[in-house]
């Protein structure tokens, strides 16, 4: 395991996935498509499949649209935004099978979800109500209903409650979204050289 340096002392790094743990999900995923799921599990299914595929940061899924969608969910148009700034990049993905299932999954709920919110491109919304932090003129916090854009922080979230709720994913995903991430870049560029 390696580590990093601050100061005086080293902060070891949690390990990233390997390709067969990366199989292994994308098995699991598959699983859970062919049975009854939540919405927030077939949101977070859709994530880690698409995830699965680009490699994309989190705020880059967060700010995915259905419009970044290809015909059928046959590829996915992903902004990639450097780590420490540079240019913007935009990159058309094909998508595996898996992921155009989730997708049709996803999509399904969402449309649901978005008719009652007054609408959305964004792909990932809220299953819930929630505030927004805003009061209004009587001070009472602005409910904000399901469907609402989801942030980046939500997507976070969703992912670090998924992988303590669902079956099998505690033993296959890191506990950062980022770690997963990586691995999967990481898988990406060596099956690439």
């Amino acid at each position: 395991m390696s580590s990093l340096r601050l100061g005086g002392g080293e902060i070891p790094l949690q390990p990233a996935p390997e390709a067969a743990t990366l199989f292994a999900l994308a098995r699991q995923l598959d699983q859970y498509l062919g049975g009854a799921m939540s919405p927030a599990q077939t949101r977070l299914t859709a994530v880690l499949a698409l995830e699965l595929d680009t490699a994309a940061r989190s705020g880059e899924l967060a700010e995915l649209r259905t419009t970044h969608l290809g015909e059928d969910n046959a590829a996915v148009y992903v902004e990639r935004h450097p780590q420490g700034g540079g240019a913007i990049e935009g990159e058309w993905v094909e998508t595996s099978a898996l992921t155009r299932a989730a997708l049709e999954r996803w999509l399904d709920v969402r449309e649901d979800l978005v008719q009652r919110a007054h609408g959305t491109s964004r792909l990932w919304v809220s299953l819930w109500m929630n505030h927004d932090g805003v009061l209004d003129d009587q001070g009472n916090t602005v409910i904000r209903p399901p469907g609402m854009p989801l942030e980046e922080n939500g997507l976070v979230t969703s992912y670090r409650v998924g992988r303590l709720q669902y079956d099998g994913l505690r033993q296959l995903l890191p506990l950062k979204l980022e770690q997963l991430r990586r691995a999967i870049d990481a898988e990406r560029q060596r099956t690439a050289a």
